[in-house]
């Protein structure tokens, strides 16, 4: 198998050569699904005046991403402490705030300087005159299969592009429909670019033929900011590693 790294400004895209849908298939659900991250799980709310119930909050709580570091945390399950609750599977969050004011993801104070919020302006709720919040919580790790929350962001892919440029009439018109910008003339200028979604063949009349190989695949990562790509595709590796290795086939 052969993976090749394509530049992208948004996102992280991969080629991936010499292999199955299936495979491929199993690389984005081991990354959206199974690589963990922090994620607010339980929350103690001491005060709570504010417009929206306690679930509510609790529920925005839950979504804020936070900056994780994988090789200082373990899951609840694997610890030593059995899931009761360490500083090796979980970190403290606090806030206390007072109105009137917006109340903001940057507002919260983490126990471990490293875990702090992706989006510091992400808002919970706004406070107005004499009301208050205040609350305790304990972030863990977890997986997006769980909750989405604890989802270390959107994998997605498509078979690599194949595309035969014949003649005809409405060749041009083809090239012209083409919303993608994979053509430069009568040429393929950007093959990366283009995601089969068939106007170009639609147009031409048959003069261009789209298809994609069943063996290539690119394949596109758009992390949320807990972890980088690089620590998603090296969880997602680990995780379908250990659960092929535990197949027996007689």
């Amino acid at each position: 198998m052969k993976i090749e790294q394509i530049k992208s400004k948004d996102d992280t895209r991969l080629v991936i050569e010499g292999t199955t849908l299936s495979f491929v298939n199993a690389l984005r659900r081991a990354c959206t699904f199974e690589a963990p991250v922090l994620a607010m799980e339980d929350i103690y709310m001491s005060k709570n005046s504010s417009a929206l119930y306690d679930e509510m909050i609790a529920n925005r709580l839950g979504l804020i991403p936070l900056k994780t570091d994988v090789k200082s945390y373990t899951l609840p399950s694997e610890c030593k402490c059995k899931g009761e609750g360490c500083a090796r599977c979980q970190v403290k969050l606090a806030l206390k705030v007072k109105g009137p004011c917006m109340v903001y993801a940057r507002d919260l104070k983490t126990s471990d300087p490293a875990v702090k919020p992706i989006f510091p302006d992400m808002p919970i709720v706004e406070l107005i005159d004499h009301q208050e919040l205040e609350f305790e919580a304990m972030a863990v790790l977890g997986n997006g299969k769980e909750h989405a929350k604890w989802s270390a962001g959107h994998s997605f892919y498509r078979t690599y592009p194949i595309i035969k440029m014949g003649s005809g009439k409405k060749l041009k018109e083809g090239i012209n429909k083409c919303p993608k910008d994979v053509f430069s003339g009568d040429k393929v200028k950007n093959l990366i670019n283009c995601d089969q979604c068939g106007a170009c063949e639609e147009y031409s009349a048959g003069a261009i033929k789209v298809s994609g190989d069943e063996t290539k695949f690119i394949f596109i990562l758009e992390p949320w900011g807990q972890v980088g790509a690089k620590e998603i595709f090296k969880q997602a590796a680990s995780i379908l590693k250990k659960k092929t290795a535990s197949i027996k086939i007689k």
